[in-house]
């Protein structure tokens, strides 16, 4: 390990790579999240070391710089896991080019990380970074997919009957994983591969779990500036053809059924706002979008909350937001009531929310989607899809089947 101190504040973080800090933390147990926003270059990795990860309201305003991640099944009161970033790294290619510690290098447990991230042995440090992929066997139900054909029979019933208008049905894939499996080489295989999203690597100790995926779909976002932003994205079609070719974005045509579907997302941020009786808003869409090998619609909506004196928009717009048409459905209770009954397993956190809060006066919070959970030796990945009354079963699971490949085209090769 280097000790250097230097004008950047690095000190004796300087010559550590992130990937050795993030494999120190998960070692010693401490709670870690990695990250990359969506558009940038710059890899962050949060540790907490004091706390751990502990249970909060998500007032974004109110909160230390941190980072949460919240279940599915979560209501406007209820708290959410929240990691207080005790160390900030920030690295840009490859190398750790600032540090925001606030615990100071003397600190045990910040000595005892560095000694960890620090301590590979000659012949450690010689190997090439490789490492072995899924392990491919496919450990999910064969009759997986008749059952979510039936349960998108189900759907379709319960919608020509006017129980709602659209339900997002999803799925679990689960895959075998290979011993040395290496997490955060697949999260920078994901960095690479889809630099429009959201990027996340996240430790939970307390659940022996990590959560590692590909967002598209912001939430809400707080900028320092002011500017409070969120979006609809729903909608979803192949981004390559049968010769595996991308399809150009101007040759995309919508059919009625996506189309639909994207307008009751867009409606429902609209009725977001009117619950508030906010009507300055700037929306812009719907534009075709590529996420991994999907393309999507998507509208944004942006907010200055500076000139409208209404700092914590973002806090009130979570509240009510989450779960959004996009993932639940259209209306949102009659929607979540039918999926407890049908869909036969917990979602835990996929379909939640997860990011980075007060990160250098910035919040940006993802839906969980294009996820898997990696635990006790099993890949489990989800995915879903919007039911209109112009579902077709079949159609519902192939898309589920790209969506689950976005994530296992990457990692598991």
């Amino acid at each position: 390990m280097v000790s250097i101190q230097t004008e950047s504040g690095l000190s004796v973080f300087e010559g550590l790579q992130v990937e050795d800090l993030w494999q120190a933390s998960k070692k010693l147990g401490f709670p870690s999240a990695m990250w990359k926003l969506p558009h940038t270059s710059e890899i962050k990795l949060l540790i907490s070391i004091q706390q751990g990860v502990s249970r909060v309201y998500p007032d974004l305003e109110k909160l230390p710089s941190g980072f949460m991640i919240a279940p599915f099944v979560w209501e406007e009161n209820d708290q959410v896991l929240f990691m207080e970033g005790d160390i900030i790294v920030t690295s840009r290619e490859e190398k750790v080019v600032d540090v925001k510690n606030g615990l100071g290098e003397e600190h045990p447990e910040v000595k005892r990380l560095l000694y960890t991230a620090g301590s590979k042995s000659k012949k450690q440090q010689d190997q090439p970074v490789t490492y072995a992929a899924l392990g491919g066997n496919v450990l999910t139900n064969e009759n997986s997919k008749e059952r979510y054909k039936r349960t998108v029979e189900l759907a379709v019933a319960a919608i020509n009957r006017k129980e709602f208008k659209k339900v997002v049905l999803s799925r679990t894939k689960e895959i075998a994983l290979n011993e040395d499996f290496q997490p955060a080489i697949a999260f920078h295989k994901l960095v690479k591969t889809y630099p429009h999203a959201f990027v996340s690597l996240v430790n939970l100790p307390e659940q022996n779990e990590l959560w590692l995926g590909a967002s598209p779909e912001t939430l809400v976002k707080q900028k320092a500036e002011g500017t409070f932003s969120t979006m609809s994205l729903a909608g979803t079609q192949r981004a390559y053809n049968a010769q595996d070719e991308i399809i150009p974005k101007y040759d995309i045509r919508w059919g009625q059924k996506e189309i639909e579907e994207h307008a009751l997302v867009s409606r429902y941020i609209v009725e977001c706002f009117k619950k508030i009786r906010l009507r300055e808003y700037l929306e812009t869409g719907p534009k075709t979008v590529l996420a991994g090998n999907v393309y999507h619609l998507r509208t944004e909506f942006d907010v200055d909350t500076i000139s409208l004196n209404f700092p914590e928009l973002a806090t009130t717009m979570l509240k009510l937001l989450h779960p959004t048409s996009a993932i639940c459905g259209e209306p949102k209770l009659p929607s979540l009531q039918f999926l407890s009954k049908v869909e036969g397993y917990d979602r835990s956190f996929y379909s939640g929310f997860l990011g980075p809060v007060q990160v250098e006066g910035q919040s940006d919070i993802f839906v969980n989607l294009r996820t898997v959970r990696l635990k006790e030796g099993v890949a489990t990945l989800y995915a879903g899809a919007g039911i209109t009354e112009d579902s077709v079963p079949e159609h519902e699971w192939e898309e589920t089947e790209l969506k689950c490949n976005t994530l296992l085209d990457v990692i598991g090769g």
